[in-house]
């Protein structure tokens, strides 16, 4: 059947990338260099702790895992550090998409369907991801918080809305701030329930997947 009109929105991590061999070891390495520039670090961090974080803009992850806000100058210290190691760990061969994304990313495109990222990650690490695994050809649109300056995950669909023409769309996710965007933007909701999310978070989502090609079998009504 064909997709043409069609614009389906993914988040990155935990939706498309299994990341945790990328961000967690980057969050360790920036959170270590944090302390040693005099930030005040909780001991003993678990990696449930920091992939718990994982999907959220990076001011709310700082927060939740260091139990403070940072000033603006150490948050981009910090944010750089954590962009530096995903970097060198994906060009180290890190990380790796779910089974049968790819494919069906391929699919989509070739049924005629506009495919965009909308993530709450960094735009250097997003275009990364896409160059690494040779996903450029898919999409149309890489939009990151961080690239466009958005607060939410929220008006950065909202953006995306405004500025590529569609007919129907979907946004794709696994936490809640994927179904919360597409919700508020009146569009309905896949919610991958393989990635970070635990299964509250994706109730309110109009379909749930726990395989990624099963995207596919999603009906516009």
């Amino acid at each position: 059947m064909r997709k043409n009109g069609q614009l389906w929105i993914f988040d990155m991590d935990g939706t498309l990338f299994r990341s945790e061999a990328v961000a967690v070891p980057a969050f360790r390495q920036a959170i270590e260099k944090m302390e040693d520039d005099g930030v005040d670090v909780p001991k003993h961090l678990t990696d449930d702790q920091i992939t718990g974080t994982f999907g959220y803009t990076h001011d709310h992850i700082w927060h939740t895992l260091l139990g403070e806000s940072l000033d603006e100058e150490k948050q981009e210290k910090g944010d750089q550090w954590v962009l530096d190691a995903e970097i060198s760990l994906l060009e180290e061969g890190a990380g790796s998409l779910f089974d049968g994304t790819f494919d069906t990313l391929k699919t989509l495109h070739e049924q005629g369907a506009t495919l965009v990222i909308a993530s709450n990650g960094q735009q250097s690490y997003i275009e990364s991801i896409i160059h690494t695994f040779h996903l450029a050809p898919f999409f149309t649109g890489l939009y990151s918080a961080s690239g466009y300056k958005m607060r939410s995950k929220v008006d950065l669909v909202r953006l995306i809305l405004s500025e590529i023409p569609f007919h129907q769309a979907v946004m794709v996710g696994d936490r809640s701030s994927d179904i919360e965007a597409g919700k508020e933007n009146g569009l309905p909701t896949i919610g991958c329930a393989f990635g970070f999310a635990d299964a509250r978070e994706l109730h309110d989502a109009d379909m749930i997947v726990r395989q990624f090609p099963d995207v596919l079998k999603f009906s516009f009504s």
